[in-house]
């Protein structure tokens, strides 16, 4: 089964089903997509969010910026909105480790997130934890950056190895191309001056001790994180 999805309006869309767990369980498809901004769905991207059994949006944002916003009339009846703020560019360690130094579309900076704002990210779980039943579309802007976190952050929850979880990263870089041919050659080149990886990148990010841990510090509960495997798992 392909996991990328047609959503006319979206390039970047694609199910988190079908990925292998360290225990030997797969993902389960339809629980968690992910994508690039919902508001430039057409009428018939709607019509397929929906089809594919989509309830939630769950919007990351970023305080100090505006995103676009769908139009609610376009939105299928039963399809809810949620919108959390995962970053702040008011924050000046933020703009400084990651909006000046061109780490901020990169997944280097997702270590810097996590440890920086535990309280953000374990928010950005939350919400898919608790999501209403049906699937969940997690999304941003482009659907690689705040929505990278998200999906890694899920995905390692559930056990997902780092590996997998950095070649689904890479897939939007494919997908992203024909809105930013040029991407990945400024990736590349950020990866070099860093002396890194995609995957050295996200493994230092989720580090050696368990994620669940730190989102806990977070503020996360046992009962949210059994909610994530319960609907991100196949039994």
């Amino acid at each position: 089964m392909d996991r990328n999805l047609d959503w006319p309006g979206c390039l970047n869309a694609r199910d988190l089903g079908g990925l292998p767990t360290a225990d030997g369980r797969v993902t389960r498809w339809g629980a968690v997509v992910r994508s690039d901004n919902p508001a430039h769905l057409t009428p018939a991207g709607w019509a397929a969010l929906h089809a594919h059994g989509i309830r939630t949006v769950v919007a990351l944002r970023t305080e100090g910026t505006n995103d676009d916003e769908p139009d609610l009339g376009a939105v299928p009846d039963g399809v809810a909105f949620e919108r959390v703020f995962v970053e702040d560019l008011g924050d000046p360690i933020f703009v400084e480790r990651c909006v000046d130094s061109g780490l901020w579309c990169t997944p280097i900076h997702f270590g810097l997130m996590l440890a920086g704002w535990p309280d953000r990210c374990a928010a950005a779980v939350r919400a898919v934890a608790l999501a209403p039943p049906g699937g969940a579309v997690i999304s941003c802007g482009v659907g690689r950056d705040r929505t990278g976190l998200l999906a890694m952050l899920l995905l390692a929850v559930v056990g997902v190895p780092v590996a997998d979880i950095a070649a689904d990263w890479t897939i939007s870089i494919e997908r992203l191309r024909p809105r930013e041919p040029d991407f990945e050659d400024t990736l590349q080149g950020l990866l070099d001056r860093e002396r890194t990886t995609v995957y050295a990148s996200i493994a230092a990010a989720l580090g050696h001790g368990d994620v669940a841990t730190r989102l806990r510090a977070g503020g996360l509960t046992d009962a949210e994180l059994d909610a994530v495997r319960s609907r991100l798992r196949d039994p």
